[in-house]
């Protein structure tokens, strides 16, 4: 295996790519008690329009089906796999995300098997029309919860209101319509298209011995017979400039009124290293901007403008952009115009050189306390992995921020022009 070491965190990475494609990355963490491993696949919810292998045609599958595939690969014909992963003392678990579909277990011994466990289980997919057409039940209720979260109703219906055409527009899950559309050949076909090794990427953290890793995975993959493949051609996703809606209004039972202000921006033609600094400057400026120690954060407190809902984010990949500030509050089109209007203030003209300083050495130290969990480092390094950078070169990428750079980011990336207000109204 390729071996990687990062001195300045001393961390070491092997890293290995099998002949069927599968990409093997492991990580040994003396003297750490558990080990996680992820088995994933860049397959998510975007990916509805695609080329299967052998295929110059495009095919659209239904929304939900990446979702409803991540459902099905734990169900079996005779067997309970929750069950057997516990019974060898592993948590298993998977979850589906815009870009990427990721299978996982936790254990503190019994590895080896729960490896080869995780591995048979999501390899061997085993769909029937009547399990899928009994499943459609269950994901159909599930998307009916998270329609009854105030909080992820008010994001998506934010999506909506920023987003014309693309898919990001949809809730990860579909709709409860799309999902009854998946037939037993869709899940067949996006199965066979995305889980090929060459699509997928298996991580392991722990106090785990390297080579036997390796060879215990390489033995396994063999018998497969599968041959590496080249990249999956995926439809170019293109999105208008201008917002869908400039607002959007939703009434539900609550406690109080809900305001989430989306900005809406086209993403620079930039590197994958260019995008991660972009990301993490956006972050800071947004921590100085609205951030706990802030007087503006303070101020909107002490005047019960917002309580502990009060959150922002930034989204930046390829093919969308978008910056979320939100909270619960009484007074929405006071918070509003405060809101807007602190950001005004800031965008470009960030001067406080100390607060900088301090607030970059508290995020390197988040950085590294971090690496002390292998939850931690198994799901960001694999997200970062699709997207072209190394977890580990994330503190060199830090170290080159300065708030001369922040604002320039802050000019580029936040457009207040394009954006939508949302709220969850009082029924």
């Amino acid at each position: 295996m390729n071996q990687r070491y990062y001195d300045q965190i001393d961390e070491q990475v092997y890293e290995s790519t099998l002949d069927n494609g599968l990409q093997l990355f492991i990580i040994p963490k003396r003297g750490f008690q558990k080990t996680y491993v992820t088995y994933t696949t860049r397959f998510g919810s975007l990916d509805s329009l695609f080329k299967p292998h052998d295929s110059d045609e495009y095919v659209t599958v239904p929304d939900g089906v990446a979702h409803f595939l991540e459902h099905k690969l734990f169900e079996k014909e005779d067997e309970d796999l929750f069950t057997q992963f516990a019974e060898d003392n592993a948590q298993v678990n998977a979850f589906t995300s815009f870009d990427r579909t990721s299978y996982l277990f936790s254990a503190t011994d019994h590895i080896d098997r729960n490896i080869l466990r995780l591995l048979k289980m999501v390899e061997s997919p085993y769909f029937t029309q009547e399990r899928v057409e009994k499943e459609k039940g269950i994901i159909a209720e599930e998307i009916k919860m998270y329609q009854e979260q105030p909080g992820y109703k008010l994001m998506f219906n934010t999506l909506r209101g920023m987003y014309q055409q693309h898919p990001i527009r949809v809730d990860i899950a579909g709709s409860v319509d799309s999902i009854y559309d998946i037939t037993k050949d869709d899940l067949y076909l996006c199965y066979e298209t995305f889980y090929h090794p060459s699509n997928m990427v298996l991580f392991v953290v722990g106090d785990v011995d390297v080579a036997h890793i390796e060879q215990l995975v390489s033995e396994h993959e063999s018998k497969r017979e599968k041959e590496a493949q080249p990249e999956i051609v995926r439809a170019s996703l293109t999105e208008p400039v201008e917002v869908n809606q400039s607002e959007v209004r939703e009434a539900m039972h609550l406690q109080s009124p809900r305001l989430m202000l989306g900005f809406k921006q086209q993403p620079l033609d930039e590197s994958p290293r260019a995008y991660a600094k972009r990301d993490l400057e956006m972050t800071l400026f947004f921590e100085m901007v609205f951030g706990e120690e802030t007087e503006f954060y303070q101020s909107l407190l002490n005047d019960e403008l917002i309580d502990e809902t009060f959150g922002y984010q930034f989204m930046l990949e390829d093919s969308y952009c978008f910056s979320l500030v939100t909270s619960a509050t009484e007074q929405p089109d006071r918070l509003k115009a405060l809101l807007i209007g602190e950001l005004k203030r800031s965008q470009g003209q960030l001067e406080d050189h100390e607060a900088f300083e301090l607030l970059k050495k508290q995020f390197i130290g988040e950085f590294i306390s971090g690496l002390n969990s292998p939850e931690y480092i198994a799901n960001q390094y694999t997200k970062l992995y699709f997207e072209g950078v190394s977890l580990f070169e994330l503190l060199d990428i830090i170290e080159d921020i300065t708030l001369e750079s922040i604002n320039d980011t802050s000019e580029a990336y936040l457009d207040l022009e394009q954006a939508v207000d949302s709220r969850m109204e009082l029924k």
